[in-house]
């Protein structure tokens, strides 16, 4: 069970050549025999909160000093605590319970520890809570058995009644708060396009308004610190995860990377001049880079033989945090310099590609091809978002040439598995690649 939650940050594959001079050193912040997810600073960058699976059995809420130091449990009960966030004056951590409901809750417990209090308490699932930036609301995806789809909703973070923010026929995931507080960005599966876009609707309620609307699937908008634009994912025409920005008002999209390789998860500089972000780069672990905001050159921020995910910005803009499945074989927290290191890549082929297709389905049917350029031992297996085992599609001998395989969005029992984030994984010897894929039922 543990080491099949590990995989939860395995994300690519492999090795290291160079060590990065003293100044750019990466220093962990955790270095236990637990897995740690999910990070984010506080908002004076004194702290960092995430949830770790440990001896309780269960995700809890931990924080640590973000200049290194003991940990801190915030929750210790007998449930799955998830994805944890600051209130914008750092009292508060807000974030995801499964609890005597059985369902995702939204629940707040004080940044010091005590009490937890549930904010959502019905029979549907709740994901992915976020603060508004006055402190006064949280907003949330939440699946809405009176459209039959997930929506956009709020509820006042003292407590009290949820508000929809959308109500359609379509799936609306991970909305995020505008710096200002009047809008809430998200992604939403147009059926004119049959693509996700991004789109964006006022956090009072009201009109909708497409930011993008083509034929290429667009994911996890964020906002730049003033307001501005917006950075997110996006497959486009190279058939990899590039980085793009768009207007806030709407506009022409602007592609900030365009190589052959996948970028994931875009993060703003507190300044607005640079994103952070992973890559599959030429080596075969994920990484960390960034790249100007305006566009321009790639600095890579990590690049030894493990990978490294989740990127994000501390607020003085001189950190970069993240997850890091280092060494002691668990995911562990990082901080790095954000300014950079020069680095020699390596030149060892790869031994295997994998392509996944849809990355984001209503379907439950995900295509899965991938190459083998050397015979050898291959598993293939979809793990959930806490690095569970769904289901294993294929562990055997294979030998070189073009393969494809399918899954059918069950488990290993053959039961449907509900709507979330899941990964598809490849793995020969130490070398291993993964694909993130989203499943809306």
């Amino acid at each position: 069970m543990i080491k099949q939650r590990r995989i939860f940050c395995s994300l690519f594959a492999g090795i290291i050549l160079l060590a990065p001079p003293l100044w750019a050193q990466e220093i962990a912040l955790t270095s236990d025999s637990y897995d740690h997810y999910a990070h984010q600073w506080s908002p004076d960058g004194n702290w960092i909160v995430y949830h770790k699976y440990e001896a309780t059995g269960y995700d809890q809420i931990y924080k640590v000093p973000s200049a290194g130091g003991i940990e801190t449990a915030l929750t210790s009960d007998s449930y799955e605590h998830y994805v944890p966030q600051w209130s914008p004056d750092a009292s508060q951590i807000v974030y995801m319970k499964v609890d005597a409901t059985t369902y995702d809750q939204i629940y707040k417990v004080s940044s010091a520890g005590g009490t937890q209090t549930a904010l959502t308490s019905d029979g549907y699932e709740h994901y992915w809570p976020q603060c508004s930036p006055d402190g006064n609301w949280i907003v949330y995806m939440k699946y809405d058995d009176t459209t039959g789809y997930w929506q956009i909703y709020k509820v006042p973070s003292s407590g009290g009644t949820e508000t929809a923010l959308t109500s359609d026929g379509y799936h609306h995931c991970n909305p995020q708060w505008s710096p200002d507080g009047n809008w809430i960005v998200y992604m939403k599966y147009d059926d004119t396009t049959g693509y996700w876009q991004i789109y964006k609707v006022p956090s009072s309620g009201g009109t909708e308004t497409a930011l993008t609307g083509d034929g290429y699937n667009s994911d996890y908008p964020q906002w730049s610190p003033d307001g501005n634009w917006i950075v997110y994912m996006k497959v486009d025409a190279t058939t990899y995860n590039q980085i793009y920005k768009v207007s806030a008002a709407g506009g022409t999209e602007t592609a900030l990377t365009s190589d052959s390789y996948e970028h994931y998860y875009p993060q703003w500089s507190p300044d607005g001049n640079w994103i952070v972000y992973m890559k599959g780069d030429t080596i075969t672990y994920s990484q960390i880079y960034k790249v100007p905001s305006s566009g321009g050159t790639e600095t890579a921020l990590t690049s030894d033989g493990y990978h490294h995910e989740f990127p994000e910005w501390s607020p003085d803009g001189n950190w970069i945090v993240y997850m890091k499945e280092d060494a002691t074989t668990y995911t562990q927290i990082y901080k790095t310099s954000s300014v950079g290191i020069e680095e020699t890549q390596s030149s060892i082929p790869q031994f295997f590609s994998l392509k996944v297709k849809p990355t984001i389905t209503l379907s439950s049917l995900v295509v899965c091809n991938y190459n083998i350029k050397r015979e050898g031992m291959v598993s293939l297996r979809i793990y959930d978002i806490a690095g569970k085992l769904v289901k294993e599609l294929l562990n055997r001998n294979i030998e070189p040439g073009n393969w494809t395989i399918t899954w059918d969005g069950t488990n290993q029992d053959g039961e449907k598995v509900r709507s979330g984030h899941y990964f598809v994984r490849i793995e020969s010897g130490k070398f291993s690649k993964t694909q993130k894929v989203i499943l809306i039922r």
